[in-house]
C-alpha cells in the first residue's frame, strides 16, 4: 500500500526551511515507497542537505504511520552524531535507542555488533532505514559472497525492516562492486562483443530514485562555483646520485605527467618532495588571503597522505604564518578539534581522511589536495568539502592539486556533472554468480579511514626513491621559470567551467 502524504513537510518552526529539491525529493519517496518498491536511492551532490531531506522524510513516515522508529547508520561516529541532532531536532523525538524515543543512529561497524537485536527489533515495529554515505557498503542479495562486513549486515537487517532510504552523492565504489539494496537495470553494452568475458557477465547501471546534480545545486545558489587549478611545471630536473660510483644523472621533464612516467618517480613520492608542496602550499595561501579580505572567517582544507606527510604539511603552514589545526586519527582529541575549528578563525585545517566526507564546515572554501588516493569517489567527497554556501557572499571555492593525469580527468569530469558509467557494475551471469570475483582493494573489508591514516609501505621501489640500502637516491627539481603561474592550457579549464555554468544558470 502507498504511503499517503498529508502535504506536512515540516512539524517544527525551529527546523531550518526545506530548499526546492528537498521538497521535491521527499513528496517522490512518499508517492513511491511502498511494499513492492521499499527501497528508494537519494542521490544528491555533497553538500546539498541530504541529511535534512531524509529527516524530515523520516517525519513525515511517523506521523502519517507508514514507520513506527527510525535506524540511522553513517560511516564514522561524527557524522553519526551529526545525524542525530538533525533527527531529533526535525522530529523531536530521541534517537539514543532507549524505550519510548523515535530510534536510533548508529555507525556501520556498531550495526555489526547489535544486529541481533535490531532484527529482533524489526520484526516487531515497522522500521525506515537510512543508510548515509551507501558507497561504503558493497553486496548482491544473490550473491552473498561479494559482499564486504557492512554490506551483509545491511543485507542481514533489510529482511526485516519496512523501508529503507539510502543517501550518498558517488553511489558507486571504486573496486567496481555494486551496493546492496538498491536497483540495478540492464545497460547496452557498447563493446559488443562474442568472446567469454561478454558471456560470463552482463552490464548493469544503478537507477537512482531521485538525482539532484552539481549543476543543479550550483544555478540554485546551495553549492559554490568550484575552480580547479592543476599545478605544473615546465621544466622540472630530475637527478638520480649513484652511492657506490659518485655518479650523478640528471633529466629534465616538460610537465608532470612526463615526469610520472620515469620509473624511478611515482606520485605518492612527488607529494612529499619540497618544490611542489610549496608551490601548491603557496597557491591556496595566496588565494585564501584573497577570500579572507571580505571574509575573515573564510578557512582551507589540507588532505594529506598519511599523518607524518599531514605534521609536515602543517609546519610548512606554520612557516608561512598561519594558524594550523592539525587533526588525525592519531590524537586522542581529534574529534574536539575537529568541532572547534568549524566555530574558529583558524586558517587552515589539515588532515589525511576526517575530513574527507560527511563533515560540514561551511567557511572552508580552499583546498590543497596533497592525498595520495587516486580515485574519483574521493576526490568527489573532498570537493564537496568545500563548495557549501553559507549566504550570498561566497559564490566560489578553489581546489589545488598536482597535474596528474587521474585528478586532471576526475576534474575535467566533474565539470561535465556525474558521468552515467559510474553508475555501471558487472555482474556476474547465473552460471557464474556462485564464484564471483574477490574485491579488488581494501575497501570491500575495511573502514575507509584506515588505509589513509596508515603510512605507506616500506617496499623495495619506494628505498630505492630514498637511497636506501645503496641503491640510487632521486632528487626532483622545478625551475621557477616554469612555475605554478604558467599552467599549460590543457589543465586551465576552471574558467571556462565557471562560465558555462553561468550560461546554464540564465537558461530559461
Amino acid at each position: 500500500m502507498n504511503i499517503r502524504h498529508t502535504n506536512r513537510l515540516m512539524t517544527s518552526i525551529d527546523c531550518p526551511a526545506l530548499r526546492p529539491w528537498q521538497a521535491r525529493c521527499i513528496e517522490q519517496a512518499l508517492q513511491t515507497l511502498s511494499e513492492t518498491h521499499p527501497h528508494f536511492l537519494c542521490q544528491a551532490t555533497p553538500g546539498a542537505g541530504k541529511m535534512l531531506m531524509a529527516a524530515v522524510l523520516a517525519d513525515e513516515l511517523l506521523q502519517n504511520g507508514g514507520v513506527e522508529l527510525v535506524v540511522y547508520l553513517g560511516p564514522t561516529t561524527a557524522v553519526v552524531e551529526r545525524a542525530r541532532a538533525t533527527l531529533e531536532q526535525v522530529t523531536n523525538l530521541g534517537m539514543s535507542g532507549r524505550l519510548g524515543t523515535g530510534g536510533v543512529a548508529l555507525t556501520y561497524h556498531a550495526l555489526h555488533h547489535r544486529l541481533t537485536e535490531l532484527q529482533q527489533l524489526c520484526q516487531h515495529k515497522r522500521v525506515l532505514l537510512i543508510w548515509d554515505e551507501s558507497h561504503h557498503a558493497a553486496g548482491q542479495t544473490d550473491a552473498p559472497n561479494s559482499a564486504n562486513q557492512w554490506g551483509l549486515a545491511l543485507m542481514a537487517l533489510e529482511r526485516q525492516v519496512h523501508y529503507t532510504l539510502a543517501l550518498s552523492g558517488t553511489p558507486w565504489r571504486t573496486d567496481g562492486s555494486c551496493l546492496p539494496l538498491l536497483r540495478y537495470m540492464e545497460a547496452p553494452d557498447e563493446d559488443d562483443s562474442s568472446g567469454s568475458d561478454a558471456a560470463s557477465t552482463s552490464q548493469k547501471q544503478l537507477q537512482p530514485d531521485f538525482v539532484y546534480t552539481l549543476t543543479e545545486a550550483i544555478q540554485d545558489g546551495i553549492c559554490r562555483h568550484p575552480h580547479f587549478q592543476l599545478i605544473d611545471n615546465r621544466s622540472i630536473r630530475l637527478t638520480r646520485h649513484h652511492p657506490r660510483s659518485g655518479r650523478r644523472e640528471s633529466r629534465r621533464f616538460a610537465s608532470i605527467p612526463h615526469l610520472l612516467r620515469h620509473p624511478a618517480m611515482h606520485y605518492s613520492s612527488l607529494l612529499r618532495h619540497e618544490a611542489p608542496m610549496r608551490h601548491l602550499l603557496d597557491q591556496g595561501c595566496e588565494q585564501l588571503a584573497k577570500l579572507r579580505q571580505r571574509d575573515p572567517d573564510a578557512a582551507g582544507l589540507v588532505v594529506a597522505s598519511d599523518i607524518l606527510h599531514a605534521e609536515a604539511i602543517a609546519e610548512a603552514l606554520e612557516d608561512r604564518h598561519q594558524s594550523v589545526c592539525l587533526v588525525t586519527s592519531k590524537a586522542a582529541n581529534a574529534q574536539a578539534r575537529l568541532l572547534a575549528f568549524g566555530d574558529a578563525t583558524t586558517e587552515w585545517i589539515v588532515s589525511v581522511g576526517m575530513v574527507s566526507e560527511g563533515v560540514d564546515i561551511p567557511r572552508l572554501r580552499v583546498c590543497c589536495y596533497l592525498s595520495q588516493v587516486r580515485t574519483e569517489q574521493h576526490f568527489r567527497q573532498v570537493l564537496g568539502r568545500i563548495i557549501r554556501r553559507e549566504g550570498d557572499d561566497d559564490a566560489e571555492c578553489f581546489l589545488y592539486a598536482l597535474n596528474e593525469p587521474h585528478l586532471r580527468h576526475y576534474a575535467r569530469r566533474i565539470a561535465e556533472d556525474l558521468p552515467e558509467d559510474l553508475a555501471t557494475v558487472s555482474f556476474p551471469m547465473p552460471e557464474t554468480a556462485s564464484d564471483p570475483a574477490a574485491p579488488s582493494d581494501h575497501e570491500a573489508s575495511t573502514p575507509p579511514l584506515a588505509p589513509q591514516d596508515a603510512a605507506p609501505p616500506d617496499d623495495s621501489a619506494e628505498a630505492t626513491r630514498t637511497g636506501q640500502g645503496g641503491e640510487p637516491s632521486t632528487e626532483v627539481t622545478f625551475d621557477v621559470a616554469g612555475s605554478a603561474e604558467h599552467l599549460d592550457p590543457d589543465v586551465a579549464f576552471s574558467r571556462a567551467f565557471f562560465e558555462r555554468l553561468v550560461a546554464l544558470r540564465l537558461l530559461p
